[in-house]
């Protein structure tokens, strides 16, 4: 699968791209609190292209990456399409 599919899993859910905080017990959860450059209506990126440069707290998915990922909700596409591999 080349990037151009990867990127085409996505289903714009902006989980990835809401603040995260940690509890007690460890757990991470999401806020509603958006990056300050996800577009809240359409749920995308402003900056994609240079999110990783621009954003420190920017993680980038891969199929590498994604089942160490434990935040994604369950029907993440990228965390199924890793499921199904």
């Amino acid at each position: 699968m080349n990037s151009e599919q990867w990127e085409a899993l996505c289903k714009r859910c902006g989980a990835c791209c809401f603040e995260k905080k940690i509890d007690r017990q460890g757990n991470v959860l999401t806020t509603s609190i958006p990056c300050r450059f996800l577009d809240i209506h359409d749920r995308t990126c402003r900056i994609y292209q240079h999110r990783l440069e621009v954003e420190e707290d920017c993680i980038k998915l891969t199929a590498e990456n994604i089942a160490g990922i434990s935040w994604l909700p369950e029907d993440c596409a990228y965390r199924l399409f890793s499921k199904d591999t």
